[in-house]
């Protein structure tokens, strides 16, 4: 790991740590210059009055009823010629109503919709200055309890001007009130997403186990910060019983996280459980109160420590990127969820400002990013799958084309095979047919002239319709078709061959054209030595030349003449020699001339690029 992503991770979590300590730490205005009151009568229904102290909350034990409590403060004007004070109450957990010297200021239904079990609320109530006394005041505020297992809490409260009271209670309305609507909605806009999210990967754990967790984390939070609204507070019980749920839900999505299968068993308890608790809900008991509570508290409590002791062992001990990064948001809903727990069940020395709603947005936005994280991972492989598919496809297309041309050529190799031994056969069947005939009435007549004419067309069409049936690397068997119909002849005319190719090398690219093209040479070779010699003894060999190329050599004991003899013939011999990118030299010998044939080791596509 490189220093700035050190730095980085170390920066986040000193973050995660001040966002933790904060709310103990840091503390909201209290107003200045104001009366505060923290003494009170209080007033159970249908129970004696005590003096208490403020703040206080109210634990209902079991079969209690004290569905109203009455909060009565007694207090002298503050300053006869100001104006009407400000009452100011930073926190109260319940419906309330309140009077002042016996006239009715706020009645139940002015609380706000967003009092429940996760919310406190202030409030700011002007004073009527008519009505205020110089001494002897009378302010009571009545907490409506309800058959509510969280305890009731009421803060000090205020008495003090506009300008003083006002700002502690935007500070106090802002933090309390509307940061946690604000946490519900973006709660609800990045749950919602997550929802849709599933119905594309309904088979994915994660996204499976997201949904469910937010589908209830959403019910139970909207349903626990407004449970104590009149037509809420029926169905208050039915939300409770799915904190355990919730809890399951988070721990499922944590394993999910760390790619750890999750065990069917904790999906069944999370069916279960609610289903064990609906008769608790249905017949709402104290008794029944209870247990509902404390399984919640239990549940909530293990899952949150779960939860984050699972994400710190797949970051430091499996190293996962994905738990690193879920890692601050989870503790700090694990962190915010046991202060809760342990603030219920130590009121009235805390505040009653429960904090579980604030991190869940967050722990929403680091689920996001992961998932982004992971998408990106994917759409990299899905690149590179991309890249090594094309590259693979690239080199198919390559062969496949390769495989084409072979075919190509294959095919016009297999055509002009099969045109040249239709040609073969023709020329042997037909033209040969007819040289033969004309050489035995030759013969008859003793017409020597037709006769020899004849013969000799005879030879070299015999000599095209054996170089027609070639093949690559078979120029000795050229040569040596050659040799038998040439050692005839030269018997006839009574001329000794001597011939000897074995030490010539291998000559690839041997095609009809271009083996004709050295038959030709060869036989232009033979017929001068015969016409201008006369030659009486001829020599055929094959050999390497000193430069390496194959070399044919026809020597002859007739008339020597050197390379720059002319004639066409011999401009033929050249030609042809050059088309099959060799060389013929010709010099005079002691006892007549050598004809010297050079060749490349591979031959050209002659009948292509020659046209011959």
């Amino acid at each position: 790991m490189t220093w700035p992503h050190k730095l980085g991770w170390a920066a986040l979590a000193l973050a995660t740590l001040a966002a933790a300590a904060a709310p103990d730490v840091l503390s909201v205005p209290v107003p200045v210059g104001a009366l505060k009151i923290d003494r009170a009568t209080y007033e159970p229904e249908g129970q004696p009055a005590t003096d208490v102290t403020l703040p206080h909350a109210v634990y209902l034990r079991l079969g209690q009823k004290a569905p109203v409590t009455r909060y009565t403060f007694t207090f002298d004007r503050p300053d006869a010629s100001a104006e009407s004070p400000f009452l100011y109450i930073p926190s109260v957990n319940r419906r309330f109503a309140i009077s002042f010297n016996g006239e009715k200021l706020l009645g139940f239904e002015s609380s706000p919709f967003w009092t429940g079990p996760l919310s406190s609320t202030p409030v700011v109530v002007q004073l009527p200055r008519l009505a205020m006394a110089a001494t002897g005041n009378r302010l009571t505020v009545t907490l409506d309890n309800g058959p509510y297992v969280v305890p009731s809490f009421l803060s000090p409260v205020y008495l003090g001007n506009e300008t003083a009271v006002m700002s502690p209670y935007k500070w106090r309305n802002f933090l309390a009130t509307q940061m946690k609507i604000m946490a519900v909605a973006g709660h609800m806009l990045l749950g919602f997403g997550l929802i849709f999210a599933y119905f594309f990967r309904p088979n994915d754990d994660l996204f499976r186990w997201l949904a469910t967790f937010n589908v209830v984390s959403l019910v139970v939070a909207n349903g626990m910060l407004a449970g104590y609204d009149a037509s809420l507070s029926q169905l208050l019980p039915y939300f409770i019983i799915l904190c355990p749920t919730m809890g399951l839900a988070f721990v499922a999505t944590t394993l999910t996280i760390i790619n750890i299968k999750v065990p069917r068993g904790i999906a069944i308890a999370a069916i279960v459980i609610p289903i064990l608790l609906l008769p608790v809900a249905i017949f709402d008991s104290p008794f029944a109160r209870a247990v509902t509570a404390g399984v919640t508290v239990i549940f909530l409590a293990v899952s949150y420590v779960t939860a984050a002791g699972l994400l710190t062992w797949g970051a430091f001990w499996r190293g996962e990127l994905d738990a690193r990064l879920m890692l601050p948001p989870t503790f700090l809903v694990a962190w915010f969820g046991l202060h809760d727990i342990f603030t219920a069940a130590t009121l009235p020395r805390y505040s009653f400002d429960l904090l579980t709603t604030y991190p869940r947005p967050l722990y929403l936005a680091f689920i996001t990013a992961v998932l982004m994280r992971r998408m990106g991972a994917s759409l990299d492989l899905v690149d590179r799958a991309n890249e090594t598919l094309s590259a693979k496809l690239a080199g198919r297309e390559a062969e496949l084309a390769a495989l084409h041309r072979k075919e190509r050529v294959e095919a016009t190799r297999l055509t002009r095979e099969q045109e040249r031994q239709r040609l073969t056969h023709d020329l042997h069947d037909g033209l040969s047919g007819h040289l033969v005939s004309i050489i035995a009435l030759s013969e008859r007549t003793g017409d020597k002239p037709t006769e020899q004419a004849a013969r000799e067309a005879l030879n070299d069409l015999r000599l095209v319709i054996y170089s027609l049936d070639l093949g690559d690397r078979e120029l000795p068997l050229a040569l040596a078709n050659f040799r038998e119909r040439l050692m005839p002849q030269l018997h006839r005319l009574g001329v000794t061959l001597d011939w000897s190719i074995a030490e010539l090398p291998e000559v690839s690219g041997v095609t009809p054209g271009n083996a004709l093209a050295i038959l030709r040479i060869l036989q232009e070779a033979i017929t001068n030595a015969l016409k201008h010699g006369p030659a009486r003894r001829i020599v055929i060999r094959g050999a390497v030349a000193p430069d390496g190329m194959p070399a044919i050599t026809i020597e002859n004991d007739g008339r020597p003449y050197s390379e720059n003899a002319s004639g066409h013939g011999l401009a033929n011999m050249r030609r042809r020699a050059q088309q099959l990118r060799g060389r013929l030299n010709i010099e005079a010998i002691a006892q007549g001339t050598a004809f010297t044939l050079l060749l490349p080791r591979g031959l050209p596509d002659f009948e292509e690029e020659s046209g011959i």
